[in-house]
């Protein structure tokens, strides 16, 4: 099992199977679950790069095309704020989406 410590900035996965961020990427909003009533819970990255997204609390599997929507607080790794994040994964071009659960929304960690 792989273990990460995420820094919020650009990342890479060390040797000792870590994920590790630097400066130079920002967060943003791809999906506000709150207007739609979906509480993510995790998500996976289909191959045609849909978001595929496993909604616990309504018992069910969404499938959707970012880019969907916007309006939490975005920007630097500083200023974005997650609240109880509980997964996450990168797709093919390093972007990193992550299950920002009680904020209701999933949200993207890519290129400046």
């Amino acid at each position: 099992m792989r273990s990460f410590v995420i820094d919020l900035t650009k990342w890479h996965i060390l040797d000792r199977k870590f994920l590790q961020f630097e400066s130079g990427y920002v967060v943003e909003t791809v999906l506000e679950g709150s207007k739609l009533g979906i509480d993510p819970y995790t998500i996976e990255v289909s191959p045609d790069g849909e978001l595929l997204i496993l909604d616990s609390q309504n018992n069910n599997i969404l499938r959707l095309t970012p880019p969907l929507s916007c309006c939490h607080v975005d920007g630097r790794h500083k200023d974005a704020r997650f609240n109880h994040p509980k997964g996450f994964i990168i797709d093919d071009s390093g972007n990193v989406y992550v299950a920002d659960t009680m904020n209701m929304a999933i949200r993207k960690i890519g290129d400046e």
